[in-house]
């Protein structure tokens, strides 16, 4: 007994190993660890073990595992205190104000929102009908309605009697302004616009999307012309013209026909037709 009181940590891992019949290998497996950190502790080289609390750990689990009691031998250690530390217990914590609780404020905050919101949509209802209701008529007023007047008749020229004076002619600015008769609004003639003068005429032999556009920018024509089909356009010249599938197409204006590879880019063509 008084050899293991004076043996190192490792020399007392080792012999209780040794008398447990135990390997190197079973004792490994048994604690989940590597060969040599079972040698490491047998030889006490508990630096190789990695931080100090680890090699503490390493050896309280190796004495459990061989029946022996830890805390002996963890006091032998290298950098373990001869004496166990007095732990002096943390005064309370001093018990937080209830002015400063979050909870508090937070049912500060919504009681606040309780008793303004009601008040304000109160007098937001209140300022709205204000402004909204009708002035009282009193009854001594009618209420003024809107009376659509019609149009006095044209005057009538009653003959004048007969008196010993002579009688003025009338002149003819007066007679005409008199009894002119009002002319209605519809039997003003329009000023006269000038007829389009261009006529386009398109024979599709292939689907194509077609785009025409007059000299204001217009858009007369834009959509897709199934193929065996023809399209007619009148307008102001010049025209804007997107032609698909221009190589299937056959294109007159005035009755003049247009030649259209000048234009084709790949399959569609873009150009500007002039008188």
């Amino acid at each position: 007994m008084s050899e293991l009181n004076h043996a190192t940590v490792g020399q007392v891992l080792h012999a209780a190993r040794e008398a447990q019949g135990l390997t190197l290998e079973n004792a490994a497996v048994r604690l989940r660890l590597m060969q040599r950190q079972i040698e490491a502790m047998e030889t006490d080289d508990f630096s190789s073990l990695g931080q100090p609390v680890f090699a503490r750990g390493f050896v309280r689990n190796y004495a459990r595992l061989l029946g022996l009691a830890p805390e002996p031998l963890l006091a032998r250690m290298d950098g373990a205190p001869s004496e166990a530390a007095t732990v002096s217990p943390l005064p309370p914590p001093l018990p937080d104000s209830w002015l400063t609780s979050p909870w508090l404020l937070l049912l500060l905050t919504g009681g606040l929102l309780a008793v303004t919101m009601p008040v304000a949509l109160y007098w937001w209802l209140n300022s709205e009908s204000a402004e909204v209701r009708p002035r009282p008529i009193s009854a001594s007023q009618p209420a003024s309605r809107q009376v659509l007047k019609p149009s006095p008749a044209p005057a009538k020229i009653s003959p004048v009697a007969e008196s010993p004076v002579a009688e003025s002619p009338v002149s003819p600015a007066l007679s005409a302004t008199t009894v002119s008769p009002v002319v209605p609004s519809d039997a003003i003639e329009a000023p006269v616009v000038p007829a389009a003068n261009g006529r386009l005429h398109l024979e599709l032999g292939a689907d194509s999307w077609t785009e025409v556009k007059d000299s204001s920018g217009k858009m007369l024509a834009r959509k897709l012309v199934s193929a065996g089909s023809s399209l007619d356009v009148q307008g102001m010249p010049p025209f804007d013209l997107v032609i698909g599938n221009a190589p299937q197409a056959l294109l007159t204006y005035n009755g003049r026909p247009i030649d259209l590879k000048p234009f084709v880019d790949g399959t569609v063509a873009r150009f500007t037709l002039e008188e």
